[in-house]
């Protein structure tokens, strides 16, 4: 009986970490994030480029509503994305398309015998970080204020102001001199002519159809579609920084449980090498065995050491933090965090139709391009041009009068007849009806968005109480029955080792769906535009 429960102690020692039961490769795929892009702004009536032309970066000023041109370039470039680990939920953000929430996770294959016991799996699960770490406070008012993509799409807000400064701006007026009757030597009664004529003329264009004023509501209305513009980017940055900080606290309890993994199986296996039983063969095989899987478990350790600085780079980057703090980031907060439920699905999209910034972008868009529907009815007419000429001195020298002196005044306008900016109105028109059109669309799927994420929430959260409330238990009984016929002597040692593997992969399902849940959480904050969720 004491040897068989010295076998017994063997087995449960032999147990991969927590990282060897994972891809390895996804680990270390780090999501550092796509690239912030305004995009074109909502209500603008300009149209697409057309395949392979290019689409260089103008002012408002010039015609172009395109604040996504950084630097003369979009940037719609995309990074690699990491693979999903297995028991994690998609995200419902519109950037990343609409996609159906997982199924409640199930046991993952294992590459070994796993840990007979899940007293250490929860306590590493449950592990705050320590007291000094990064909280995700702290990380979101860290990014706020360093992050270089945010901090550099302000400048669009700047470069608005001024194409409001250039929209209501007034055309210079002009100034014309000229000298007329000037003689080919000169006058005399012979060669009568003239007398030569000196003029100053100055021409003030007149704006009857106020395009000004109409420049300057469509500029300001760019502006203000901008801003909510800028807020949905901050929006996505803030999810972003929601994956990054998720995946550095995952990444460390991976690692966690990797070195409790390793720490007991090195004890283990300095205790069978005290004994040096030599006398039974099976005690040397014992030996062999933990040794070869404590490498294996050491190797899956350094795995995950390396996705664990792969996930501090991707939240340094975020942060914009230096190569020394990046090196020394450790996150601060539980996974399992005991929050109120959220409100219901109706009140969810009602949030989230209210506080949601690319819809109130969307919004703004579709009075943008009623302005800029009212900007091309005025263009209809161009300015009147008033001519005055204060002064016009006729040079009587020649005949030996008097000088004489006189103004003019006079008026020049266009007749439209053949341009009256059919084209550009019937543009506009179209362009009315076409942003209507995406912003229902929009609200449609921000919808979608909500609902995708709060029944994944709801999914999530169930299968945490499946797991703890039916799974877990019957795996630890079963691993307990298991044990006490091993150690009768009813069963042999690959079924008790089969009992371990199970209760092995319902304890990394466990701490999935901890992950998981923890993402739903702060996606639905993504989904309805607030945050709801710590």
């Amino acid at each position: 009986m004491c040897r068989s429960l010295a076998w017994l102690a063997v087995v449960l020692c032999l147990s991969p970490p927590l990282a060897a039961q994972q891809d390895a490769s996804a680990s270390r795929q780090s999501p550092i994030l796509e690239f912030p892009d305004l995009g074109p702004i909502p209500g603008g009536a300009e149209p697409p480029p057309l395949p392979g032309e290019l689409a260089p970066g103008m002012s408002l000023g010039a015609g172009d509503t395109t604040p996504g041109l950084l630097g003369g370039k979009r940037r719609t470039g995309r990074l690699p994305k990491s693979a999903k680990p297995r028991g994690v939920a998609s995200s419902a953000v519109a950037s990343r398309g609409l996609t159906l929430p997982e199924s409640l996770p199930a046991p993952a294959a294992s590459d070994g015998v796993a840990a007979p016991t899940t007293r250490v799996d929860v306590s590493i699960i449950d592990d705050p970080g320590p007291p000094d770490g990064l909280t995700l406070d702290a990380a979101l008012e860290r990014m706020m204020a360093a992050n270089l993509d945010i901090r550099g799409l302000r400048h669009e807000l700047t470069q608005a102001d001024a194409d409001i400064l250039t929209a209501g701006l007034r055309t210079n007026p002009l100034v014309y001199m000229d000298t007329q009757f000037i003689p080919y030597g000169s006058f005399s009664d012979r060669r009568p002519g003239g007398p030569t004529q000196y003029d100053l003329n100055i021409t003030l264009p007149m704006d009857v159809s106020r395009k000004r004023q109409s420049r300057t509501v469509v500029a300001r209305m760019a502006k203000s579609t901008l801003e909510a513009q800028f807020q949905d980017v901050t929006r996505r940055q803030i999810d972003n920084l929601y994956r990054a900080f998720v995946n550095l606290q995952a990444a460390r309890i991976d690692r966690l449980a990797a070195e409790a993994t390793v720490r007991r199986q090195q004890q283990r296996l300095v205790e069978l090498r005290q004994r040096d039983d030599r006398s039974d063969p099976r005690a040397a095989d014992a030996i062999d065995h933990l040794a070869f899987v404590l490498e294996r478990s050491r190797n899956a350790l350094d795995e995950a050491t390396e996705a664990y600085e792969d996930a501090r780079d991707g939240l340094g980057v975020l942060l914009n933090l230096s190569l020394d703090e990046t090196a020394t980031l450790e996150p601060q907060g539980s996974l399992r965090a005991r929050v109120p439920e959220p409100p219901g699905l109706d009140e969810l999209e009602a949030i989230a139709l209210r506080c949601r910034p690319d819809l109130h972008a969307a919004r703004l868009g579709v009075n943008r391009a009623g302005a800029e529907l009212a900007l091309q009815r005025a263009n209809r007419f161009d300015d009147v041009y008033l001519f005055y000429d204060p002064i016009t001195i006729q040079d009587g020298s020649a005949y030996g009068v008097q000088s004489a002196s006189s103004w003019a005044v006079g008026l020049t306008f266009a007749l439209p007849i053949f341009n009256r900016n059919q084209g550009n109105i019937a543009r506009a028109e179209s362009n009315v009806g076409q942003s209507k059109l995406e912003a229902s669309a929009l609200e449609r799927r921000a919808l979608a968005e909500v609902r995708l994420a709060e029944r994944e929430y709801r999914r999530s959260r169930d299968a945490i109480g499946q797991i703890e409330q039916a799974i877990l238990p019957r795996a630890e009984a079963t691993l307990v029955r298991r044990q006490e016929q091993f150690a009768a002597g009813d069963i042999v040692i690959d079924d008790l080792e089969g009992a371990i593997e199970d209760l092995a992969e319902v304890t990394q399902s466990h701490r999935d769906a901890v992950i998981r849940h923890r993402r739903a959480m702060l996606e639905l904050n993504t989904a309805v535009g607030l945050r709801l969720m710590p």
